[in-house]
């Protein structure tokens, strides 16, 4: 399964356990510079991500000039053209990677469709966006919906808002919107409290924290999507770069995300094939002659558990042997009757 298909089987409808997507978040960490994007999805690539997301935006349709000049003025510095953008899309779907998109605003919006990006995220500064969410649903394209900085009335809102106009296929993220928080307020409980609220609704983790041990506690505790921001070097400037994960730390997330999907298995209960036998088996406490009536007295419990269980002494308590055991020897069905056997005639 290519990693498209497999964003893609993160909205299947099957109960079937599913394994954990990793996107890593490229954001504004290509600095405004494509060159530097392209440098970013190579990265991806190699530390084994299944996608990449790119953000979209007009900065004057975002920011009040008014109220965030600053923040307006830094956004226009890291906005790309659409020519660039499109060379990035061209770039990930060369790597392999499933692209996934933020857009902030309708034009952006627009500009995603021209791009074909096939999936819509949706941060968590838009969930009160109910305009916004309106017209990303009637896109009818899968979206993945961040929910940090809110509370539960506000993502019912916003996936009431989603599915009222056409969205029928949909991943939750829990999410703190701090860059990083402090470990006490991450909360990675709510995945669970999610799974219950959204049943049905695939739930995952967007994580900023520091490290990886947030992310592979999300995925133990059920998340199905992780998504990490990337960046080439954790010191360069920009917004997001210090609480994202440099190539090494995302390759080490990847690795150990992996793992915990194989370890998580399937949930049924069952003698795993490296145990073999473990356990206790019923054998003689002392030596029993042949035709000896067996009384509780008689077995002790022992390792190997390759024979008769503890819990099924008793059918052997009572009955007659039919050979002499010897002590410690495992006494067997087969070595015991119903009543006594004559003595072998001389």
């Amino acid at each position: 399964m290519n990693n498209v298909a497999k964003l893609r089987n993160l909205f299947s409808d099957s109960d079937a356990p599913r394994r954990c997507t990793v996107i890593a978040e490229l954001g504004v960490n290509h600095n405004g510079v494509v060159e530097r994007g392209r440098q970013l999805i190579e990265t991806a690539r190699r530390t084994g991500v299944d996608g990449v997301k790119l953000q979209l935006f007009v900065p004057d349709e975002l920011c009040s000039r008014v109220h965030r000049a600053d923040e307006t003025e830094m956004l226009e510095s890291l906005r790309m053209p659409e020519e660039e953008q499109q060379q990035l899309c061209e770039a990930a779907r060369a790597a392999g990677l499933a692209l996934v998109a933020t857009p902030f605003d309708m034009p952006s919006l627009q500009l995603l469709q021209r791009l074909d990006i096939p999936v819509i995220k949706i941060g968590s500064g838009e969930i009160t966006h109910t305009p916004l969410l309106a017209a990303v649903a009637r896109m009818r394209k899968p979206v993945i919906l961040s929910t940090g900085g809110c509370a539960f009335e506000d993502v019912d809102r916003a996936v009431t808002t989603l599915r009222d106009n056409g969205c029928d296929k949909l991943c939750l993220l829990h999410c703190v919107s701090a860059y990083p928080p402090p470990d006490a307020e991450v909360n990675l409980r709510v995945i669970s409290s999610l799974k219950q609220r959204y049943h049905g609704v695939p739930i995952g983790f967007s994580d900023h924290t520091i490290g990886i041990a947030a992310a592979v506690a999300a995925v133990a505790m059920g998340a199905v999507l992780i998504e990490k921001h990337l960046t080439l070097d954790c010191l360069d400037e920009g917004p997001d770069h210090a609480a994202s994960a440099d190539p090494p730390t995302m390759a080490a997330l990847v690795n150990a995300i992996r793992r915990v999907d194989v370890m998580l298995g399937d949930g049924e209960k069952r003698v795993a094939a490296c145990e073999g036998t473990i356990g206790r088996s019923v054998v003689a406490a002392r030596d029993l002659p042949a035709g000896h009536r067996i009384a509780t007295d008689d077995v002790a419990y022992k390792r190997p558990g390759d024979g008769v269980r503890p819990y099924l002494a008793h059918t052997l308590i009572g009955r007659w042997l039919t050979r002499a055991i010897a002590r410690d020897e495992q006494i067997m069905p087969h070595d015991v009757a119903e009543t006594p056997r004559p003595a072998p005639v001389a």
